[in-house]
């Protein structure tokens, strides 16, 4: 790991942004989650995520480099350093905290719920829709014939 003089690491530790930043960081190399099932893991990508892993920690632990020689003293491990920047990610009041938004099967339709593009009768409005055809009537709107 490079060296990083104390003294320009304790200015980036007091950066409210440089915090979120590394809160982002840590939240990206997995450090806070469980990415993979134990019994279902591909090697290949269990070393891609520790590999990502470990590069969080290292940024964190440069981070760390910023803390008074006593603060390091007894926390060696940058736990002190870590709940400064979770404490810094859950003050933010300019804006919510990031949270991961998984996605639902749904998520690639479209917003208008009435179309249905594979009845041909229709013309992909649907039969039951309130929505005027741009291309006329709609056929399924008409009565029944006795």
């Amino acid at each position: 790991m490079t060296a990083l003089p104390r003294a320009e690491a304790a200015a980036l530790l007091g950066q409210a942004g440089f915090r979120r930043f590394l809160h982002a960081a840590i939240q990206a190399g997995g450090v806070l989650g469980q990415q993979a099932q134990a019994g279902h893991a591909d090697p290949v990508l269990l070393a891609f995520r520790e590999g990502r892993r470990s590069l969080a920690l290292d940024l964190l632990a440069l981070a760390h480099r910023g803390q008074d020689a006593a603060v390091r003293r007894d926390d060696p491990h940058g736990l002190t350093t870590l709940a400064a920047v979770l404490a810094t990610a859950l003050d933010a009041k300019d804006r919510a905290l990031e949270r991961p938004r998984f996605r639902t099967r749904y998520d690639d339709l479209a917003d208008d719920a009435c179309t249905d593009d594979r009845d041909a009768r229709t013309g992909g409005t649907g039969a039951g829709s309130t929505r005027p055809d741009p291309s006329g009537p709609n056929p399924a709107d008409a009565p029944a014939a006795p």
